[in-house]
């Protein structure tokens, strides 16, 4: 099951039994695997210069309602707008990390329901139902942070630099088995281990996404 890159960040950001976020200001991390995914896509691009500009490309639909709506967004925008703004803009959207989990109800993966904090407080949460896409995520994280010899690709990469940012690796991990893996991580997220042309993409990309991510990102990582 091919799924989209804020797909994959909220399945590792989900507890699997409980439903619930464990990252707080998840929608800058959404906002930013969104604006990753867009200009990956080459929905968008942003300008060479130091203002980073975004600039449409593709406005056809692409039949998921959440990217639909911030293409529309940006499509809708008075006056050029820096892509580091995007970023924020995005993570404004209302219940953004509601929005990404109820895409994973529609694809069966999640399940909408609620509970109660303190026997007073309802709250939605969603639990995993079909835990094989996930599986079939880690065990991809797995493969890229722990084997040396497993090269990347740009999506790969993409996920690994969203996942160490948000510190939802050491959250997965813990300390312990992550640290050993620092340099291997550091090679992952700055491309070396990619073409240069791969590499030129990912550092455009991470020009705002991941900075303002690692900027503003506190990992909750108590159950």
């Amino acid at each position: 099951m091919k799924l989209h890159l804020y797909q994959e960040i909220s399945l590792l950001a989900l507890k699997d039994e409980k439903g619930t976020f464990t990252i707080e200001n998840l929608g800058l991390v959404l906002a930013g695997s969104i604006m990753a995914e867009l200009l990956f896509e080459k929905r968008i691009a942003v300008s060479d210069d130091k203002k980073k500009f975004v600039e449409l490309l593709d406005s056809s639909p692409t039949g998921d309602a959440l990217l639909d709506e911030c293409i529309q967004k940006i499509d809708s925008a008075k006056r050029p707008t820096r892509l580091a703004k995007w970023v924020n803009r995005i993570a404004s959207i209302k219940r953004i990390h509601h929005r990404a989990a109820e895409s994973l109800c529609d694809l069966g993966i999640l399940r909408r329901t609620s509970d109660s904090v303190l026997l007073v407080f309802n709250r939605t949460v969603y639990p995993e139902v079909n835990h094989a896409p996930e599986q079939a995520l880690l065990d991809r994280l797995e493969r890229l942070i722990f084997s040396p010899d497993q090269e990347p690709t740009p999506r790969d990469i993409l996920l690994v630099s969203l996942a160490d940012a948000s510190e939802l690796l050491l959250r997965i991990y813990g300390r312990k088995r992550l640290n050993p893996q620092k340099e291997r991580i550091k090679q992952i997220v700055s491309g070396e281990v990619a073409g240069k042309a791969t590499k030129d993409l990912i550092q455009e990309i991470q020009i705002a996404t991941i900075v303002a991510v690692t900027t503003a990102v506190t990992v909750v990582v108590t159950n």
